[in-house]
Order: C-alpha cells, then structure tokens, then sequence
C-alpha cells in the first residue's frame, strides 16, 4: 500500500513541473523521516538559548553590549521611566541640549511591542538582555515555520532552525549591543515566511501577516537592515511572481505539491501580477502601519538632524571610501570557512581577545553562518528537489556576500551607482544575514536531500551526496595542513594583504595556534558531516540518529563561537555613581536646572544621564544638527566650541568633569570634587562653572544671519548675558540691552511641557537654553505666542512687562497625522488578519 505524503513537506516535484525542473530524485515521504513530535522544537530552541544565555538569566547580571552601555541603556532608562511614570516623552532632555524623542530615534525601539513590553514589565538593564534572548528563540522558530512552508520534513526543519538561531552573525551582535541589527535578522524568515504563504495561498490572512510583519520590522527602527531584508524579500516575490504565472504557485514554491498546477489552479500572468500587486500593497499598508516612526523620523532626518547633508559631509560621511567602510575583507571572507582566521576583539575567550587583524579598525561580532551548515548548504545541490528556490537562494546569499565584501568586489560599487539609499549607508557587511539566512535555508534542503538517499539506497542517489561531502573534507583538511604549517598565514600576509602593518601582524602571531585550532575543529566537523551520512547511507545509523547527530554537530559547531560574544557585568557596580556624580547629585538635590559638560571620552560622554544629569555633550546618533555647529561638534569628535566660555554660559553649564588622567592637570580653581587614580594621582576633577540660569530674561536682540551667528557668539563682541542672537527681527519692541529687573520661577518641568511664572519690568525675551524644534509651542497667560529660535539652536518666548504666567509644550502636527494613519492601518491589518482566520476555520471540515 502506497503511503500517504505529508502535507507540508517532503514532496517532490514531477518531471518536467512548470518553474522547477527535472528533479533528480523524491523527497522523504512521510514515514521515511523520522518523526519528530511537535513539542521537540519549541523545547530545543529554548533549552539551546536557555544553555548559551544562563549566566544571564540565572543571575541578577546584565548584558554586556559595546553600544548599551553607551547610549543604549541611558535612552531606555529615561524611556522606561517615563512610561512607568504613566507619560509617554516625546522630548528626551537629557543630552545635547534635548532632542525629539520618536523622531530622532532617541529611544531607538521605543515602539516596538516587545521591547516596550518587556521594559514595562522588567527593570531596564535585564528588559535589554531579555529582549535579545527572546528573539533568539524566535529565529528557530520562525526559521522552522519558514522551511516547513517550503515543503521540506520536520526533522530538515529542526536543523536549519537551530543552524539560524544559533547562528554566530546572529548571535554575536548581542556583544556590540546591536539590537535592531538583531531583531530584523530573526524577523527575516517571518517576512519571508509570510510572503510565502501569500503567493501559495493568497487571502485576507496572508495580506494581513506580511503588513504586520513589515511593520514589526520597521518599528525595530533599524531601517538600513530592513532596507536589505525588504530588497531581499521583494526579489523573492518577483520570483514567485513568475512561477505562478507558469502554473506552480498555488501549492508553493516547494511544499505539497510545489511545481504541478492541480486541477483548477489558475496560472498566467494575470493571477500572477495580482498576487505581486496584493504584495506590494500589503507591505505598504504595513509602511503605513509603522508610520507613527518612520515618517517623522525620515521628515527629521532629512531636515534637522546632523545626518543632513551639510553635517554629513563635514563628518566625512559622505562618499564611496564612507559608504564602503566596515565592509567585508577578504580575511572575514575567510572566516567563513575557518571562524578564528581573521581574528577578534570581543573578549570572553582566549581568541577573540585583541586578535583581530583585519583591514577594519575592530571587529567584535562574526557575520558567518557556521562550517556545519555552510556544508550541507552545498549538499542541497547535489541533487535536492526545488531546483528553482536553491538557485535563487544561492543567488540570493552570493549577491549579499559580494554587496558585504564593498570595494573588494564590483558588486557593491553597482548597487553604489544604480539603487537608490544605498549612498546613505555605510557597513555593507550588515547584508550577511542574509548569505546565513539563504545558507540555513538551503541546508534544511540538504537535510531531506540525504534522508531520501538513505531511504532508496541507491548508488546513482548517493554518488552527488559523497562527491559533495568528499570535496568539502578534503579542501578543509587541506586548510587546516596549510595552517599548520603556516603556509596559509605567510601566503596571506605575502599575497593578499602585503600591507599589512606590525600591529596587525603581532595580533596574527597571538592569534596563530588559535587559527590552526579553529581549522582543525571545522576539518572535523565537516568529516563528522560526512561521517553521519556514510553511516546511514550503509545502514549503520537509523535516519533519527542521522538528524539528531546534524542537529548536534550543528549546536556544537554555533555554540563554541557564539559564547565568546555572550558576556555580563554586574550593574549595579558598573551603574553606582563615582564621587564626583555622588557629590554632584548631593549638592543640586532639588535645585533649578543646570548642564554638566563631561569631556571625558572626548565629550561623547553619556554616563551621567543614567543619574538624570543633563548633558551639555555627549553621544547620540540623531540629534539636531544647529546644536551641533553651536558646539563644534563634528561626527564624534570634541566639541571644540564649549572650550569657549560665552558658549558654556550660554547653555546653562554650572559643573565641568575634567579627565586629567587623559586632558593633563586643570589646577585647583572651582574645584568641588576629585577622584584619584590607583598611585594617588588626580582621576577626574569636578568643577563649578559661572553658567547662566537655564531660563533668563533679555531685553535685547541683535539679529544675525544663521551662517555667520555661530561665530559672532564665539567672538569677543558677544554679551550671552545682555543680548539674543535671532536669525530675524523679534516680533515686539525690545530695549537696549540693560538688566531686566525681574525674575522666572518653574512651577512645572517636564519632558513634553514647561510652566513659568515670569515678572519683567519691560517687553523681553524669556529665554530658555533648550534646543528649539518646531514642534514646541508656547502660550504667555493663555494667549498664543511664538516660540523663536535664539542663539541659533535655542528657544526664546516674547513675554510683556509686568507677570505673567509662560506655558511650553511638545506637539507635533506631523506625528499626529502619522499616529492616526498607523491607527487607521493596523485596524485595517488586524481585521483582514481576523477575517481570515474566522474564513479559513469556517471551510475547515
């Protein structure tokens, strides 16, 4: 008696299907693979992330993340706190004289829903950690759903679930503290899973999975990632757009029966452009869904962040040399065959610690996809099924791999010229998720590839399989001998990287047994492959022992890299204010608003605004761009403008944190407190600065052009204290410049509002040394005033003579409108998502 075929996997194509082709053999067929009971994965991909991530989640320890402990906790802190506070901040005060707190990405994933969740429901520096596990587990899991769409067994599905969740791309991001880079490279195969779906079956259901699943990716807020996954999904589209239009896309692009039109399947290229056409609207409305962030945040960019032009190209970040940095050389090239070859920076293990000797200025993540699963990537084509979805994922992984190797390549400098966005971004390497996703991909292939071998024996089934595993073997073993001997490493040095420097050169010879460690273990690794698949090919292992062994060799293979880039620290010592913050807070408990300009780390300094400090300086990779021409501040370099004491006055700096350690001695003037290095030197001095109150009165204007207003300020001519710098004639009368006898009292101060009780014995301004942002808008006793942009970058209100009461608060216009149009698109998105469930119950017999 025949038996049954698995619904969704295992199938084979006939000879001669419309958009596959001959296949040269069929897949398993239900009852040949091993059963694998549906309870296994989700447990596996717990307990796996459970081992890799324990130090973790069996302490009271945080993450170790290169840009958390910058900018990345001190923005969710402040976020979190907000939120539990029941307010949500659409201005973030705390560095660089304040920025918009959703368009400048202040927050970075502050919209989306797990990492809002978890930050209501965890304190934030374990909310950081959790946020990483979870979508690590989620990988695998979306990963299997992906596959298992494509047809391929339960077991194949296991494998490549676990080879892309484990995935030391993936993984290692957790080190730098990439997250977004992190989130869309576990959401890919839910966006391709769900693009999927559509073109084998579209409905109501499916339009509302690749809306929504668009929009989680948007919302991650890492838009040159999404950039690529959209590019990457969108060919994927093109391509199953043809093959419906040649009759195999009712049944998928490998599942069922992938390639075969059944009996009223509708074929040519009128079904076949709707399904593209419900695509290309499914994913705007999911645009749209996520527009509450991405249109204000794109409007921002474009017009008062420092990525505008002008501040662009100060920085340098303009151009091919730009755009083409932190891109792939050949020595990370290597890496994917050999993990330990170039070498890295990340710690945590003898040889990512200072090894890297590559042509980036550092390294400290892994862009590969593991020696085990890069194996039986190859072995799909040695005669898997799906000719058409192996070639176009090996098209898919080559063009990322090219586009991630930069100038190395004239891939990259096309795209460069022809598609546009690509001249905004730089590090083409973030691409590699893609070469890892199309690897593990093609690796569950494999996987049913070897067990229908197995299950018919046959030489003529066998013969591709060995040639493929055989050369594989062999060219490892070959690395590894070559490395051994150093012949690999001098041929490098002599031939493919003859400049590189003595520095570089000592990082190799630290890093060499390493290298040849690393090259023996993937020889093994890849033999072991190998191993497995002779012994079911003769009948020693049982097709279970074949897939929980590739399973393992996998897990093995992932986990030994991806624990060098898993470390933690403890918070609440890394966190705990030093001396100076100590007597910092102690000294301004309670009273009015002031700025600490820290130069430590070259005024990129963000540690204080964990204690609510507000910063004159700082790290952010969005803030305004007339903030930073007032302070001389150019990409991250020094803000060479706040050595010049009218710009410190001007923005509210009573305190200076000097780093003598690194600046030299700064005397014993102002200071208030010191802390001492290891042999008794002084550390870091805490300072008191003359800075001017953060609110004033000024009864003079002297109006000045914006291109010339900056260095008039940093002139002798300049008087902070008597006269506002504006672009344009105020709009009242003022005086000549003499004190204004008056004064301000805050009655309220708040991210999103302001409240003053001003008394003035003339028409002034009321000066308030934040930055200014359309969005701000004022009332002087309940009548509309305008807010004008002072000093460049400042705000200043018109206020009368006599008291009167100043009202200052955040609303935007423009994210209003985008709130309201991701409202009306997720309603629309979630009832289609609910129709289409109730529909395909209802016809469910």
């Amino acid at each position: 008696m025949a038996r049954k075929r698995e619904k969704t996997g295992g199938s084979a194509a006939p000879v001669g299907a419309p958009g596959e082709g001959r296949q040269p053999g069929p897949e398993p067929r239900k009852g040949d693979a091993p059963h694998v009971p549906g309870w296994v994965p989700p447990t596996l991909f717990v307990l796996l992330t459970g081992w890799l991530f324990r130090e973790f989640i069996f302490s009271d320890r945080m993450l170790f993340g290169g840009d958390t402990l910058s900018l990345g906790y001190v923005a969710r802190d402040f976020y979190a706190e907000m939120l539990k506070s029941g307010t949500f901040p659409f201005w973030n005060p705390e560095l660089l004289g304040g920025t918009p707190f959703l368009e400048a990405l202040a927050g970075g994933d502050s919209l989306y829903p797990p990492s809002a969740l978890l930050l209501l429901l965890l304190e934030p520096y374990r909310a950081l950690g959790w946020k990483l596990i979870v979508h690590v587990v989620a990988a695998g899991f979306f990963m299997s759903g992906w596959v298992r769409a494509l047809g391929v067994s339960r077991p194949a599905a296991l494998v490549a679930a676990v080879g892309y969740m484990l995935s030391p791309y993936l993984v290692s991001l957790v080190h730098p503290g990439h997250d977004g880079k992190l989130f869309v490279t576990a959401l890919a195969p839910l966006l391709f899973w769900a693009v999927e779906r559509h073109f084998a079956r579209p409905g109501a259901g499916t339009f509302a999975g690749i809306g929504l699943v668009v929009a989680m990716v948007l919302l991650t807020t890492h838009f040159q990632m999404a950039y690529f996954l959209f590019g990457g999904v969108g060919f994927y589209a093109i391509f199953r757009t043809v093959q419906v239009a040649r009759g195999a896309g009712d049944a998928g692009a490998g599942g069922g029966d992938p390639a075969a039109p059944s009996a009223g399947t509708r074929r040519g290229l009128t079904p076949a452009g709707l399904r593209f056409g419900l695509f290309l609207a499914a994913s705007l409305a999911g645009a749209a869904a996520a527009g509450v962030q991405f249109l204000p945040s794109a409007s921002y960019v474009t017009e008062y962040s420092r990525r505008v032009q002008t501040t662009r190209a100060a920085a340098g970040e303009t151009g091919r040399a730009w755009s083409s940095s932190w891109s792939l050389h050949p020595e990370e090239a290597m890496s994917i065959l050999i993990p330990e070859f170039a070498g890295n920076d990340a710690g945590g293990s003898a040889w990512t610690e200072r090894t890297y000797w590559g042509r980036n200025a550092t390294r400290d993540n892994l862009p590969i996809a593991g020696v085990v699963v890069l194996v039986l990537a190859a072995v799909s084509f040695a005669g898997a099924a799906r000719r058409g979805v192996r070639w176009f994922l090996a098209g898919l992984g080559s063009v990322a791999l090219l586009f991630a190797l930069g100038e190395h390549t004239p891939v990259w400098g096309l795209f460069y010229a022809l598609v546009p966005g690509i001249r905004l971004f730089r590090a083409p390497d973030m691409v590699m998720f893609l070469f890892v996703f199309s690897a593990a991909t093609l690796a569950s292939l494999a996987v049913d590839r070897i067990l229908a071998a197995a299950r018919d024996g046959r030489d003529e089934e066998w013969r591709p399989v060995v040639k493929v595993l055989g050369g594989a073997a062999a060219v490892m073993v070959l690395l590894a001998v070559l490395a051994a001997s150093g012949a690999l490493t001098a041929f490098w040095t002599r031939v493919v990287y003859p400049d590189v420097g003595e520095g570089r050169l000592a990082a190799l010879d630290a890093l060499q047994p390493f290298l040849v460690r690393g090259a023996f273990v993937a020889a093994v690794m890849t033999a072991a492959v190998g191993a497995l698949a002779w012994g079911a090919r003769k009948g020693v292992l049982a097709p279970a022992v074949l897939v929980w062994g590739l399973v393992t060799l996998v897990a093995v293979d992932q986990l030994r890299l991806d624990a060098s880039f898993v470390q933690t620290l403890d918070f609440h010592q890394w966190s705990r204010p030093d001396p100076n913050i100590q007597t910092l807070l102690d000294r301004e408990r309670g009273g009015e608003p002031y700025r600490l300009l820290s130069f430590v780390r070259a005024g990129q300094d963000v540690h204080p605004a964990m204690h609510g400090i507000e910063m004159a300086a700082g790290h952010h990779p969005n803030d305004l761009a007339r903030y930073r021409e007032l302070i001389g501040m150019v990409g991250s370099g020094f803000p060479e403008n706040l050595v010049n004491p009218n710009v410190r006055r001007l923005l509210n700096v009573r305190y200076i944190l000097w780093p003598e350690w690194q600046l030299g001695p700064v005397g014993d003037q102002g200071v208030v407190s010191r802390t001492s290095g290891a042999g008794g030197q002084p550390y870091e001095t805490l300072l008191a600065e003359p800075g001017l109150p953060r609110a004033r009165l000024v009864s003079a204007a002297k109006v000045v052009p914006d291109g010339q207003a900056v260095a008039y300020m940093l002139s002798s001519e300049f008087d902070p204290e008597r006269e506002v710098v504006l672009s344009e004639a105020p709009p009242v009368p003022l005086g000549d410049g003499s004190p204004v006898a008056g004064e301000v009292n805050w009655l309220e101060r708040s991210p999103n509002r302001l409240r003053l009780a001003v008394t003035s014995d003339r028409p002034a301004l009321l000066v308030v040394a934040d930055n200014w942002f359309p969005a701000w808008h004022a009332t002087v006793d309940g009548a509309e005033a305008p807010v004008l942009r002072a000093y460049h970058t400042l705000r200043a209100v018109p206020v009368p003579a006599g008291a009167s009461t100043v009202e200052m608060w955040y609303s935007s216009a423009e994210l209003a409108r985008a709130g309201w149009l991701s409202l009306a698109a997720f309603l629309v998105l979630g009832g289609l998502g609910v129709a289409g469930t109730v529909r395909r119950r209802w016809r469910a017999p």
